[in-house]
């Protein structure tokens, strides 16, 4: 008889980083032969303002997981997605929750085989995932000068990509990229323009075209949630090419048949885990479109199982958003991730190849909690005070 699934484990934790601390659950699935496979319910600091309540959720999976074989992949990921339902909502928490136990299920299997998770994936078609580093929006002409100081420290430490987000003050978010390219020139190299659904269509498109010739590849969400329409506005009118989160499977196949994007962010945290994010990148390489790996900004174990993902995928995949464990101050794994000038390296070993460290983990444990923070400070990540 195969081994089963005979407890479920959930540590919430806590890491800060951008001036605002944000709540993890680390997943620990332990079979009767006392395999455990890990996983991550990543960053649920981001709208709505609710946490789950941790010890229930265990209590839940336990209900649903225990006694069950692992390697009934395609009956656990339904009975997943029937008890915690996709909102096709960027930061659903029922994505985040299935995200941690699916990609603990995987690294369970593949430790179960003795194989890397991207040879459980197919086998790696690309030895690291290529990264962009992530700036922060311009709210204050301070944040300008600031973020180029932090453009100076990463190019010291080997990183010549970067992504950028704007949408708040364009007025600002100008400014910073005419002292970017003055600064850097063509050493730097900035992968996006991140508008995260601020602003309408047009409004999106007047500042692209007022800034395009100062080079980005491409730029991210520029029109409101769910409005194809705008998206397709924005690539006819500026020629520049949009990505757009898939918030699932279905919401992928609309973005193809709509024409309204010519990239697909593909990311765990919303997808639900690595399963529905290998049927959008499916999706995406059968419409022809190239794909990034998206972020809410894991810890490492969230992060390395988005680097398997990336670097066994057929499809076409351009520089990537998962950094968090060079943003986080704290983490629970015994081996840090190695990130490589503008790449990521997935790490080796059985399943997803990272340990966690007890010591770590009961470091960071903490129920997770809501900071006094307006809805402005969560989208963008800046942790001002009410």
């Amino acid at each position: 008889m195969s081994p089963r699934i005979s407890d479920v484990r959930l540590t919430p934790v806590s890491s800060a980083r951008a001036g605002i601390v944000c709540g993890h659950v680390i997943v620990e699935l332990v079979s009767d032969d006392g395999a455990i496979g890990i996983g991550e319910m990543s960053d649920f600091q981001h709208l709505p303002m609710y946490h789950v309540d941790v010890a229930g959720l265990e209590a839940t999976l336990r209900g649903l997981l225990v006694g069950r074989d692992p390697r009934e992949a395609t009956a656990l990921t339904g009975l997943l997605e029937r008890s915690f339902p996709s909102s096709d909502y960027l930061y659903d928490k029922a994505g985040v929750i299935r995200c941690g136990v699916d990609i603990a299920l995987w690294d369970l299997r593949a430790k179960a085989l003795g194989l890397n998770l991207a040879d459980m994936l197919g086998g790696r078609v690309r030895p690291a995932l290529p990264i962009a580093f992530p700036i922060f929006r311009q709210q204050s002409p301070e944040d300008v000068d600031e973020n180029l100081a932090l453009v100076r420290r990463m190019v010291d430490r080997g990183f010549d990509r970067f992504r950028v987000y704007v949408g708040r003050n364009l007025a600002l978010d100008e400014d910073f990229l005419v002292r970017a390219r003055e600064e850097f020139g063509e050493t730097v190299s900035i992968k996006s323009l991140d508008f995260s659904n601020l602003l309408d269509a047009r409004a999106a498109a007047r500042f692209i075209e007022a800034t395009r010739d100062l080079g980005y590849d491409f730029v991210e969400a520029p029109a409101k949630a769910g409005d194809l329409d705008g998206l397709r506005f924005v690539r006819e009118r500026t020629l520049v090419p949009v990505s757009e989160h898939a918030t699932s499977p279905r919401a992928a196949l609309a973005l193809a048949a709509h024409g309204a994007v010519d990239i697909v962010n593909v990311g765990l945290f919303v997808l639900g885990g690595i399963t529905p994010a290998q049927r959008v990148l499916a999706i995406a390489e059968s419409a022809g479109l190239s794909v990034v790996i998206g972020t809410t900004q894991e810890l490492s174990i969230g992060t390395a199982a988005a680097a398997h993902v990336g670097v066994s995928t057929s499809a076409e995949v351009l520089a990537s958003d998962p950094v968090g464990p060079l943003l986080y101050r704290r983490d629970v794994v015994a081996r840090p991730l190695e990130f490589r000038a503008s790449s990521l390296l997935p790490p080796d070993g059985d399943g997803v190849g990272l340990t966690i460290s007890p010591d770590l983990l009961r470091a960071a444990a903490e129920p997770l909690r809501w900071d006094a923070v307006d809805t402005t400070a969560v989208v963008d990540r800046t942790g001002s005070p009410t």
